[in-house]
């Protein structure tokens, strides 16, 4: 009796063992780090910025800043992810809005991949710039 509990015991833990080591790659496929550089469009020829944006198997954030939007200071732009509205940034005195949405703090944030567009609009609707996000390092 006893050498049958322990070959249950063995058999547990070596299947647990082994479903560990097949999740763990799982998650680690499931990282995503994307970069956009952001180019002004030709209302805003001179704005500029990057957005970075990472998901894992928990969470999702984005961070955006957009530079040389002087004539926008103390306005609102809205910021798109994916197509989605994420939300709106006061742009500064000095012509930079910057904001980072975190769906850890309850903030929404979709699902994007390399290829998909991040865009700053007016709350007029103008596009202010845009960029496509690409794998970090690529």
């Amino acid at each position: 009796m006893a050498m049958r509990v322990t070959r249950w015991i063995v058999a547990v833990l070596t299947f647990s063992t082994m479903s560990f080591t097949a999740v763990a790659p799982t998650a680690q496929a499931a990282e995503v780090d994307l970069r956009a550089r952001l180019d002004g469009s030709t209302a805003f020829l001179r704005a500029s910025g990057f957005s970075e944006y990472d998901r894992n198997a928990t969470e999702r954030d984005v961070e955006v800043t957009v530079r040389n939007i002087a004539r926008l200071a103390g306005k609102r732009v809205t910021v798109y992810v994916s197509g989605s509205k994420v939300g709106t940034i006061r742009v500064r005195a000095a012509g930079v809005a910057h904001r980072e949405w975190d769906t850890e703090r309850g903030q929404f944030v979709p699902i994007a991949s390399a290829g998909d567009f991040v865009k700053i609009r007016t709350t007029a609707g103008s596009l202010v710039a845009s960029g496509k996000f690409v794998r970090s390092g690529d």
